[in-house]
C-alpha cells in the first residue's frame, strides 16, 4: 500500500494544470480507495509502526482469567508458558477451559496472536503455572 500512495502523491505533485493529468490523479485516488475498502471491509489494517506495548505480564490463574483485554490498538500478542502446568488459551468470549481453548501450550511453548487480532484473549492453567504475556501496541 506505501508504494502505492507515494506513486499517487508524486503524480500529483507533478500536475500542473490539465484535465489530462487531473482525471490520471483521480483514477489513481479512486483505484487507492478501492483497494483500502476493500481491505478494511475484510478486517485488515494498514502497517503501523510500533510504537510500545505491555508485558511482560505474569499470568498464572488456575480458574478463567482474562490474558490479555480487547485492544483495537494492539498489533500483536505473545505468550510464553514456562510451566510446569498445561495452559489453555482462547481468541474470543468463550469461556476457557481445559475441553474448550484455541491453543494449549506444555512448558517451553510459545504461542503468538495472529496479526491484527485485537479481541479478547483468555485463558486457563490446568494445574498451577507461569507465562510470560507480551502485547505489542
Amino acid at each position: 500500500m506505501g508504494w502505492q500512495t507515494q506513486r499517487i502523491l508524486d503524480t500529483v505533485g507533478t500536475a500542473t494544470g490539465g484535465t489530462q493529468s487531473i482525471n490520471y490523479n483521480l483514477e489513481s485516488i479512486e483505484a487507492l480507495m478501492i483497494t483500502l475498502q476493500a481491505d478494511v471491509a475484510d478486517g485488515l489494517r494498514p502497517p503501523n509502526a510500533t510504537t510500545g506495548g505491555t508485558g511482560p505480564t505474569t499470568f498464572t490463574s488456575t480458574s478463567y482469567g482474562t490474558i490479555a483485554t480487547a485492544s483495537t490498538g494492539r498489533l500483536g500478542c505473545q505468550i510464553f508458558s514456562e510451566g510446569p502446568g498445561t495452559l489453555h488459551v482462547t481468541l474470543g468470549t468463550s469461556t476457557t477451559s481445559t475441553t474448550l481453548y484455541t491453543a494449549r501450550l506444555s512448558a517451553g511453548d510459545y504461542f503468538e496472536v495472529p496479526s491484527n487480532y485485537t479481541g479478547l484473549i483468555g485463558g486457563i492453567f490446568a494445574t498451577a503455572g507461569t507465562a510470560r504475556v507480551t502485547e505489542v501496541s
